[in-house]
């Protein structure tokens, strides 16, 4: 049975594979390959030089956690610069979706303490708090 299903935050992202496994969900996605533009010499280039497989949390589905296995393409430019192709699901340096950040925000706002968000979203307390003092600043 095949079908198409809009995940929340995954607009555009290819799900080359999903399983199922212990307690959490595992997507196995990637972005469609297109042009980038190198941050060195602002040329545009095509050329992969590799692959590297990120870890990222998303939210849950159906009751189970969702971690994506996000194949994440790097590219390399004729000026000799290599750089990670742009996904608008994650930011940079980040182990956590957009819209994971999202939530866990509005949570922290509306949430009793720090150590229950942080266990609503499987993170730790120290994590919460340094979030929190982002929203403050």
């Amino acid at each position: 049975m095949n079908f198409t299903m809009n995940l929340p935050g995954l607009k555009g992202v290819k799900v080359t594979k999903m399983e199922e496994r212990e307690g959490f969900i595992a997507l196995h996605v990637e972005m469609p390959r297109t042009p980038h533009r190198c941050p060195s010499c602002g040329e545009r280039t095509e050329r992969i030089h590799d692959y590297r497989i990120q870890k990222v949390q998303h939210l849950k589905l159906f009751e189970r956690w969702v971690y994506l296995f996000y194949r994440k393409r790097r590219y390399a430019c004729r000026c000799g610069k290599r750089f990670a192709e742009k996904a608008c699901f994650v930011e940079r340096y980040q182990r956590q979706t957009v819209e994971w950040n999202q939530a866990f925000r509005l949570r922290l706002i509306q949430g009793k303490n720090f150590t229950d968000t942080a266990n609503q979203f499987q993170t730790s307390v120290t994590t919460a708090m340094r979030r929190f003092d982002q929203l403050a600043a």
